[in-house]
């Protein structure tokens, strides 16, 4: 059966290129896709590469201001913003800090080098522990590396030693002439 011509006031739809719509489906196939391995893959790769350096974000509470920078700029989740509520006789406030989440936390450093006051710190992880949020130092502390001793001047080289020289046998005495002549 031929279709038939459209109802008057239909507005016929230009038909659609089916290339346009093989490269859409794709397209969001492989977005998919992507999320799909960053989420179970790659992000656990990432993370497993770079804890290799071992260490961890630390922020001090008094200088941080709340500015959410080391939030907005960490990869990994790893920063959350708790707030803090503050009483003067005044008046009372909320102050947002940041707080850093060790187990999400990979060291890469990007927290510290964004924070505009330096309130974030990278720390070893080893030797170091969290309780209730705050990072402890377990038993004694990491001893302090050895410094070297101070160079001397340099000495000008002795020169190479050359092999002992055989000791000549002692020359034996020379001959006695005989009484006789012979």
């Amino acid at each position: 059966m031929a279709a038939g011509p459209a109802p008057p006031g239909a507005v016929q739809a230009a038909p659609q290129d089916p290339l346009l719509s093989y490269y859409r489906t794709v397209r969001q196939a492989n977005l998919d896709l992507a999320e799909k391995r960053y989420k179970t893959e790659f992000r656990f790769r990432t993370q497993q590469y770079i804890r290799g350096r071992g260490t961890t974000a630390v922020v001090d509470e008094e200088v941080c201001m709340g500015c959410t920078h080391c939030f907005d700029n960490c990869a990994f989740e790893a920063i959350d913003m708790a707030d803090r509520k503050f009483a003067l006789p005044a008046m009372s406030y909320v102050s947002r800090k940041a707080v850093i989440i060790v187990d999400n936390c990979v060291g890469c450093e990007k927290c510290a080098i964004v924070c505009p006051v330096d309130a974030i710190d990278m720390i070893p992880k080893i030797g170091y522990e969290v309780k209730d949020g705050r990072l402890l130092v377990v038993g004694a502390p990491p001893p302090k590396p050895a410094t070297p001793a101070p160079a001397r001047p340099a000495a000008a080289p002795a020169p190479p030693a050359s092999p002992p020289k055989p000791v000549p046998p002692p020359a034996s005495p020379p001959p006695q002439p005989t009484p006789g002549g012979l």
